[in-house]
């Protein structure tokens, strides 16, 4: 079990194996943003601030264009929705409280 802090409120919750950062935030009672629920429209997406995630067997090329994991662009985000934490997490984002 991992667990994620949301900034900059300090909202802190698990993340059992196998559980999205969503489904965890849901199973809490924290009202977090989504709408597709498959990485696309961007409402769930959080700034990293610390932590790795995994988004399972989806093209890890192909995420790292739209989800700033680009050794490029120092900008990190996570989408929580499809999101899988590997370790402890500290996210960002302004509307979650």
């Amino acid at each position: 079990m991992t667990k994620v802090t949301i900034q900059p409120n300090n909202i802190e919750f698990d993340v059992a194996v196998g559980e999205t950062i969503l489904e965890a935030a849901e199973r809490n009672s924290i009202e977090f943003p989504y709408r597709c629920r498959q990485g696309v429209c961007t409402a769930c997406v959080c700034k990293t601030l610390s932590g790795e995630v995994s988004y399972g067997d989806r093209d890890p090329e192909s995420l790292s264009l739209t989800m700033g994991t680009d050794p490029d662009n120092p900008q990190k985000y996570t989408y929580s929705c499809i999101g899988y934490p590997l370790t402890d997490m500290v996210l960002h984002h302004p509307f979650i409280k």
